[in-house]
């Protein structure tokens, strides 16, 4: 299969019309869902390990890390603020958070939760809500809130393709 690109490596163009919003917010909530079909019949413990980066349950992990930076970006958003808040391109809370000791029913409900309570709030949002704009700090482009979502919806789908790939690799390759 070809190689994935690497998140800092992507870029983005944010030139899709506002009317795209019940997509973008059909793929944040459809995350949920996915996830639960990939990790339906995964095995917990080899979940834990992956000898060549993060491990499955450190993938759903992160997912629940960044709702946190999401959160913050989304009311950063709101309170009109000109450049969003930073992440911590380190990923310090997912290497610190010790989500291979945790089961996957643990971190997928963690992630559900989170997810939740953004998707309740965005679902309201008009086309001026959507329209506000910010800079994102890493990217150095402004965006709309709109293009936040879609932005987040990436992220998801990234990590949810590393979780299935991960998924796909023989056992015995697996682990250390």
């Amino acid at each position: 299969m070809i190689a994935q690109t690497p998140w800092f490596d992507r870029s983005f163009d944010f030139n899709f019309p506002l009317s795209h919003f019940p997509v973008i917010f059909s793929r944040l909530e459809g995350s949920l869902f996915r996830l639960g079909v990939i990790l339906a019949n995964a095995d917990d413990e080899r979940c834990s390990y992956n000898k060549d980066g993060w491990s499955v349950k450190e993938h759903l992990g992160h997912l629940y890390d960044l709702e946190e930076l999401w959160w913050k970006r989304l009311q950063d958003f709101l309170d009109g603020k000109e450049i969003l808040s930073a992440a911590d391109l380190t990923n310090q809370k997912t290497k610190e958070a010790g989500h291979n000791e945790k089961s996957l029913e643990q971190l997928m409900q963690q992630f559900i939760i989170e997810r939740q309570k953004m998707l309740e709030t965005i679902y309201v949002f008009d086309t001026v809500t959507l329209g506000l704009t910010a800079v994102h700090p890493r990217l150095s482009q402004p965006m709309r809130l709109l293009d936040f979502l879609f932005f987040v919806a990436e992220h998801d789908d990234h990590h949810i393709t590393k979780i299935s790939s991960l998924l796909r690799v023989p056992a015995d390759d697996f682990v250390e």
